[in-house]
């Protein structure tokens, strides 16, 4: 089960969760990746501070995920996909292990139900 989460209370049910936020991408190879991001908002453009190959990823690949996981103690993790609208390095990092930044502008989210074992 899920609940819509309306992109104008995106940042408000954001900054509520306790959990580090996972960015979603795909490799080249088509598999999945998550990796623990850093996400700063602008409205409904985030800037997520990632590795290097998430910013790669993420560069070939527009479409990304944002996922909060529930917390211990709570019923719900968030998920808000994505459009990538741009990427870049970090001018503080020198070489090819460098990250960098991802802009990505939302375009859905939702709360996720998850089930707990009893």
């Amino acid at each position: 089960m899920s609940v819509k989460v309306e992109l104008e209370k995106l940042l408000e049910v954001a900054a509520g969760f306790r959990t580090v936020p996972l960015l979603l991408t795909t490799d080249d190879d088509q598999r999945p990746r998550a990796a623990a991001a850093g996400v700063e908002w602008d409205g409904e453009v985030a800037t997520i501070r990632a590795g290097h190959r998430s910013v790669a990823n993420a560069g070939k690949r527009e479409l990304v995920s944002l996922l909060w996981p529930a917390p211990p103690d709570d019923r719900f993790a968030l998920l808000v996909d994505g459009t990538v609208e741009a990427t870049a390095p970090d001018p503080a990092e020198d070489g090819a292990k460098a990250g960098g930044y991802v802009t990505m502008r939302a375009t859905r989210a939702i709360l996720h139900v998850v089930g707990r074992p009893h």
